[in-house]
C-alpha cells in the first residue's frame, strides 16, 4: 500500500501545498486500486499530476468543511462535461450525513439530481467497516465542531490511520493502534491555541500516538501556512521517541516499512521506556535528546538472537556501514547519546548509551568505511551495567 500526499495544508491552501487530500493505492486483482481521503481546496489540480481522475475508485470525506471536500465540485465538472463523455460508472463517495446535500449546495445552480448522476453517496458510521477493492476502511467518529471521522485503511497487512480534523478523544486509540503510518492533525500550537474540541497540537498528537500503541511512523499534517513546522515537530517530539515527520505535498509512504526486516518497531512503547529512563536520571540526560528506537540485525530472528546476547552481557558493541547511515539520513552515534533497542516483535527491551564511537575500514573490505560503536546498557535497572 502506498500513500501520496496530494495536499496537507490546514484550513486553506498554502503556498507550498493544497488543502487536505491523500491518495492511497494498492495492487489487487491485476490492477492498481486508488482512493483519496478528502478532496480539499486546490487538491484536484495537484491530484492530476499523480492520477487520471477517471481511475479513482472512491472518495472518502472526513467532514464537510471546504478545506476537506470542496474540490468534489470540480471533480463533478470533470466527469460531467469532459468532451469524451461522462464515465459509465458512478464514483462512490463516502462521508458524513448530509454529504450529498452539502456538495450540491456548494455547486450553485446545479441541475436537479446532477450530483447523483455522477456520484454514489454513502453515509459512514462510527466503527462500521466497509471494503473497496483491497481496502478495508473503518471510520471512527472524532472530536470536531461538526460531524467528523478519522479513517483507518488496511490492505495487504498494512495499516494507515488518518485522523482528519480532531482534538484528542477516546476513538483515537482504536483508530491509531498498530498503524504503520499515522497522519495526524497538527493545526494547533501549544501556548497559542487554547480552544478545545477543534484540533490537535503536536504534543497532543504525539501523546495520542504513544497511548494508542504500536504506531510505527508519526506524520504531522494539516498545518496552516502560519504554523512553523519545526515548532510543531518539537512539541510532538516531547512525547514521541522516534522521528517525528511533517507531511509535504508530493511525499510518499510505502507500507509496511521498506527495510524488509519484518520488524515493526513500536515507537510508542519505546517513547514510554525512554520517558521512564529520563525521569529516573533526574535531569542527567541531555535536554532535548530523543533516543531513536531500533533493532539489531535484518530479521526478527536475528533481532531476538542479538538482543539476547546484549541482555546476557556478552554483546557490548556493534558496527554499521558509514554509507548506510548517510543513505538513511541518520545521525552518526556520538559518545553519550542513547538508543532504545527492540526485540523481534518490535517491543522495546533496553536503553543503550554510546561510550565509544569511531570510523574505520570495514573488516571485510578496506574500501568500505564502517562506524564502530561500543555501548553500555543503562535501562531497565535489572539489565543495566554496574
Amino acid at each position: 500500500m502506498r500513500v501520496t500526499i496530494i495536499g496537507c495544508s490546514g484550513s486553506f491552501g498554502g503556498p507550498r501545498s493544497p488543502s487536505s487530500c491523500y491518495l492511497v493505492q494498492a495492487e489487487h486483482e491485476g490492477r492498481t486500486w486508488s482512493i483519496v481521503l478528502d478532496l480539499g481546496s486546490g487538491a484536484l489540480g495537484a491530484l492530476q499530476r499523480h492520477l487520471d481522475t477517471t481511475a479513482l475508485d472512491a472518495v472518502l470525506l472526513t467532514h464537510l468543511h471546504p478545506d476537506h471536500c470542496v474540490d468534489l465540485c470540480g471533480l463533478y465538472v470533470m466527469r460531467r462535461y469532459r468532451p469524451s463523455g461522462s464515465p459509465l460508472h458512478h464514483l462512490p463517495v463516502h462521508g458524513p450525513s448530509g454529504t450529498a446535500e452539502r456538495i450540491s449546495a456548494m455547486y450553485h445552480g446545479l441541475e436537479t439530481g446532477g450530483m447523483e448522476a455522477q456520484f454514489d453517496f454513502a453515509v459512514v458510521r462510527d466503527a462500521s467497516s466497509f471494503t473497496i477493492g483491497p481496502f478495508t476502511v473503518t471510520p471512527y467518529a472524532v472530536r470536531h465542531p461538526v460531524e467528523a471521522f478519522g479513517y483507518r485503511v488496511e490492505a495487504d497487512g498494512a495499516t494507515l490511520a488518518y485522523t482528519g480534523d480532531t482534538d484528542d478523544c477516546d476513538n483515537l486509540d482504536p483508530l491509531l493502534a498498530g498503524a504503520g503510518v499515522a497522519l495526524m492533525d497538527c493545526a494547533f500550537i501549544d501556548g497559542r491555541d487554547v480552544i478545545e474540541g477543534v484540533h490537535l497540537s503536536g504534543s497532543r498528537a504525539g501523546a495520542a500516538a504513544v497511548r494508542a500503541g504500536g504506531v510505527e511512523r508519526l506524520v504531522l499534517t494539516h498545518l496552516p501556512a502560519w504554523n512553523d513546522p519545526e515548532v510543531c515537530r518539537a512539541q510532538a517530539q516531547e512525547h514521541w521517541a522516534g522521528t517525528v515527520e511533517v507531511a509535504t505535498a508530493g511525499g510518499t509512504y510505502d507500507l509496511p516499512p521498506a527495510d524488509g526486516s519484518g520488524v515493526a518497531v513500536d515507537a510508542g512503547a519505546a517513547a514510554l521506556m525512554w520517558s521512564d529512563y529520563r525521569r529516573a536520571q533526574q535531569g542527567r540526560v541531555i535536554d532535548g535528546e530523543v533516543a531513536r528506537a531500533e533493532h539489531f540485525g535484518d530479521s526478527a530472528a536475528m533481532a531476538d538472537d542479538l538482543l539476547a546476547l546484549v541482555l546476557d552481557g556478552a554483546k557490548r558493541a556493534t558496527a554499521g556501514l558509514l554509507a548506510d547511515y548517510r543513505a538513511a539520513g541518520e545521525d552518526l552515534p556520538r559518545v553519550g547519546s542513547h538508543w532504545v533497542v527492540c526485540d523481534g516483535s518490535g517491543m522495546p527491551r533496553a536503553v543503550l548509551r554510546v561510550i565509544e564511537a569511531r570510523i574505520g575500514p570495514a573488516a571485510y573490505s578496506e574500501d568500505l568505511e564502517a562506524v564502530f560503536t561500543r555501548f553500555a546498557v543503562v535501562w531497565p535497572p535489572e539489565h543495566a551495567d554496574a
